[in-house]
Parts: structure tokens; sequence; C-alpha cells
């Protein structure tokens, strides 16, 4: 929705880093692995995976996919402006490519990632098709809550 976008905008701009206190709750929140694919995030996608996860709140796969839920970003290099861009050319059905293509299919490229570092099957899911339905396997309660906690 329009107001969610505009939310993450101005999240993102005013976006603190982690304190010495957040960052140690990640890091017992992580194995090693997935550790660093959440600490290679540009700080205001840690922000928002940190307050995803407190929103979600629940068991450690959960809270496991809520920190995780947009590594895929990582390699874009955009800010608010060229993220904001990215996904109102979206809507244009005009060719996407470069740095916005990589932004936009985040979800895929972060399943990917997760795959790779053996996170959970509910995190690689979640990052794979959220905002979407719940894939046939994944506990619905969890999927839920998760998407609950990300569109907030």
């Amino acid at each position: 929705s329009l107001i969610h976008l505009v939310r993450r905008f101005f999240g993102f701009v005013a976006a603190r880093p982690l304190s010495p206190v957040e960052q140690a709750e990640v890091h017992d929140a992580l194995e090693p692995g997935l550790r660093r694919l959440f600490f290679a995030q540009p700080v205001p996608d840690q922000r928002h995976a940190l307050d995803v996860a407190r929103r979600a709140s629940g068991g450690p796969v959960r809270v496991e996919a809520a920190l995780l839920h947009d590594v895929g970003k990582t390699g874009c290099g955009l800010g608010a402006v060229g993220r904001s861009l990215a996904t109102v050319w979206s809507f244009s059905g005009l060719p996407i490519w470069g740095r916005w293509r990589t932004y936009l299919e985040h979800g895929e490229i972060g399943a990917q990632m997760l795959e790779t570092a053996g996170a959970s099957d509910l995190t690689v899911a979640f990052t794979r098709q959220h905002p979407g339905p719940a894939p046939s396997g994944v506990d619905v309660d969890d999927w839920r809550a998760l998407a609950a906690a990300d569109d907030t």
C-alpha cells in the first residue's frame, strides 16, 4: 500500500545503527553464517529487520525469518530515493534493469543466499514469497505474524 511505502521511505531515511545491545540480540538469535548475512545489510535494512522480529515475536525460527527476510536487497546499492523510484517504475510495465532489477527481485536473490547459508524453510519461503500468501508446508500462524509485522 502507499501508506506502507511512505512509512518505509521515512523509516529508511531516519534509521539509526543498532546499539551494542541490539547487535547482541541479533548475534544471539542467528547462527554465524546467517549472522554475517544480517550484518552485511545496510543499516536501514538491519533496523527494519530487527523491528519486524520484535513485532512478530515467537520462536527462534520466526525471529530468524524476520531478521533475514530482506537480505536480497544487500547487493542493490540503492538508497531511499532509488528504492522508491524502482518501486514506482515497476508499476509502469516498462523493462527494469541493473540495480533496480536487483532490488525488485530481492526475494528470490535472498532466498538463494539463505538456502546456501542453511536457513530454515520458513526463512527461505518468507524471503522468497512475501508479501504473498503462505505456501503449502509453511505454518500459517508464523506466516501471518511475519506478514503483519513486516507491513507495519
